[in-house]
């Protein structure tokens, strides 16, 4: 218990009971068009600047700006933030992917970045296209200069990029929450790293990769340890879900796989994992005092704008409802009167 969060909880509280249920997004999905969908907003924290919204990058920019007002009230709330911290931290990390790929001749629009970031975005470009990263973090700093050193290492092997970034950002972040001694944000991020390490396992089971290739791109220190990724790599998928009968994950990736075979997409997998977090942060409901209703509201919030996206961008192109409403993950709350 930390009495710190007392205020904190407080104010989150009264912010949770303004998340979307389902019935609400529900209705927001089964509005007849895009203008409908988006009065729906018109009652939500989301109703300032809907009017500016005309087409599909303006709700992406609407979301992203919406998101950054969350973030600056979790660091205004937080008495930890170098735990907080972490999930600006993750932008940061991304805008290194875009800025590094754009180095390596990708195209890159200036929507691929993502805001906040500790590291201002311009200065971050500068540093990556120059070379030069002495102004910035030790964190970054030193993901640049491995990623750099990888590239021109591996026949210029932009994947690579992908999983490096992945595994310094999750190990850090597994690292901090350790040193805080935080249980609920260290199996949070143990969480990730696991579903991380599935993700990549069953990609690279598609891709037909070797165990080496494997090897190369597996985190270390989830609650899956790296052997058994390996071990079951040479086999079937059956048996890879098999191993997993008496684990946590057993289910979505039994489920999951089921959904690829049928329809080749890891679209419903992605979805399954998103859910498995949202119901692990949901215990944050019930912690009175500390800084777990912060991280949960986070969460709750970035899934809520995930779930948005889903459906107003489903409505500028058309989809089904019934179509839309499959990619849909779970809500933090069931109804209003939580």
């Amino acid at each position: 218990m930390d009495n710190r969060y007392a205020y904190a909880v407080g104010k989150i509280r009264a912010k949770e009971v303004r998340l979307l249920d389902l019935p609400k997004l529900l209705s927001i999905l089964e509005a007849e068009n895009v203008e409908e969908a988006l009065k729906g907003l018109s009652d939500t924290d989301y109703r300032e600047g809907l009017a500016l919204v005309k087409q599909e990058e303006d709700f992406d920019l609407h979301l992203s700006l919406h998101m950054e007002s969350v973030y600056g009230l979790i660091s205004e709330l937080t008495h930890d933030s170098q735990l907080t911290d972490l999930f600006i931290l993750r932008n940061d990390f991304h805008n290194i992917k875009v800025a590094f790929k754009k180095k390596c001749g990708a195209s890159v629009k200036e929507e691929y970045y993502l805001a906040p970031s500790v590291v201002n975005r311009e200065e971050l470009v500068e540093a990556v296209e120059t070379g030069n990263y002495g102004r910035l973090p030790p964190l970054l700093a030193g993901t640049l200069q491995e990623i750099e050193g990888i590239y021109n290492s591996s026949k210029k092997n932009i994947q690579l990029i992908d999983t490096t970034l992945d595994e310094i950002y999750l190990s850090h972040c597994l690292q901090v929450s350790q040193q805080a001694k935080c249980e609920f944000l260290e199996r949070l991020f143990l969480i990730q790293i696991d579903l991380t390490n599935i993700r990549t396992f069953l990609r690279l089971k598609e891709m037909d990769k070797g165990r080496d290739f494997l090897k190369n791109r597996l985190i270390s220190g989830g609650l899956l340890e790296r052997g058994h990724f390996l071990k079951s790599f040479a086999g079937s998928l059956e048996s890879f879900v098999d191993s997993l009968r008496f684990k946590d994950y057993y289910g979505i990736v039994k489920d999951g796989i089921e959904s690829w075979k049928k329809s080749g997409s890891f679209s419903f997998l992605e979805k399954l994992f998103d859910d498995y977090l949202l119901n692990f942060v949901k215990k944050a409901k019930y912690i009175s005092f500390g800084i777990e209703p912060l991280i949960g509201y986070l969460v709750a919030k970035e899934m809520e704008v995930k779930n948005l996206r889903t459906v107003i961008v489903g409505k500028f192109n058309g989809l089904f409802p019934e179509i839309i409403k499959e990619k849909l993950r779970e809500v933090y709350i069931s109804s209003r009167n939580l």
